[in-house]
């Protein structure tokens, strides 16, 4: 990488994002769900203001929530690029590929089951219980910066709750993390003001790019076996008519998969086919 980190990635979910407590505040409410957008994307911009301080030439960035249209296009910094709609194929990653210096992940949320873990779910809260990539369970964050580090792109910043710092620096030892709330259980958190978690994210992106040579990305060792417990057998039962899919139990499968992408494809395949299976 160069002295200074050219082109930045991020990745912005929204359970993360500060003040951020309750589902009504990421959609399930149209009034709620206004004010979380305005949380969101001034997280998002103190974060791209903390890129181009640390001296970054372009800035790409993916819309990762739900249907993945939640920023509205005016009101994000214009020296980045907005990559929004869903389905996308690379989905909470996509546009990430070789020649990025550094991913950040803005507003991300710990996996299903953490205790005080703000609004904790594995991708889809009512089709997936657990996800296990070469037997560890894995939550957002993992699967996200296995895919930069499949690319060579080290992850080097995240933002959201303690719990989720937590969960990230199990996988990258050193990752820089803007803690902007406190859980005290799935719906209720100590947070900062705004204003002091955008000030706390733009300084933590710009020390985590002035580090990023030292980050080293994380990577999955290939070929890759992906174990998925889902919510119902029913779900289960429909993604078995995968060829690929192996059944492990009532609401288990797995699959091998030559290379972390596949896998990763694999996998999101396998969930947008088993939250339709209860909907029939």
């Amino acid at each position: 990488m160069s002295d200074k980190p050219r082109k930045v990635f991020i990745s912005i979910d929204m359970e993360g994002i500060t003040g951020i407590v309750d589902w009504a505040q990421v959609g399930r409410d149209p009034h709620e769900y206004e004010v979380g957008r305005k949380l969101m994307v001034g997280d998002l911009n103190a974060a791209i203001e903390g890129a181009l301080e640390a001296g970054a030439e372009e800035v790409v960035v993916s819309d990762a929530h739900g249907r993945m249209r939640n920023l509205q296009p005016e009101e994000v910094h214009e020296a980045a690029y907005l990559i929004r709609g869903s389905p996308k194929p690379g989905s909470m990653m996509e546009g990430i590929g070789e020649g990025f210096d550094a991913a950040l992940y803005v507003g991300y949320h710990s996996m299903k089951g953490t205790e005080n873990g703000i609004l904790c779910h594995t991708i889809s809260g009512r089709a997936v219980d657990a996800i296990y990539i070469n037997g560890r369970e894995t939550g957002e964050f993992g699967l996200n910066s296995a895919l930069a580090g499949w690319y060579g792109v080290p992850s080097v910043f995240v933002s959201g709750d303690a719990a989720v710092a937590a969960e990230a620096r199990s996988f990258v030892p050193n990752i820089k993390a803007a803690i902007v709330k406190w859980a005290v259980g799935r719906y209720a958190a100590k947070c900062l003001h705004p204003k002091k978690a955008r000030a706390l994210i733009k300084k933590t992106v710009t020390e985590a790019l002035a580090d990023a040579g030292n980050i080293k990305p994380y990577r999955v060792e290939e070929p890759v076996e992906v174990k998925i417990r889902y919510a119902t057998s029913t779900m289960a039962d429909v993604v078995s008519i995968l060829p690929y899919i192996e059944r492990v139990d009532g609401r288990t499968v797995k699959a091998v998969f030559s290379s972390y992408p596949e896998a990763l494809r694999g996998l999101r395949a396998t969930i947008y086919l088993a939250g339709a299976a209860e909907n029939r």
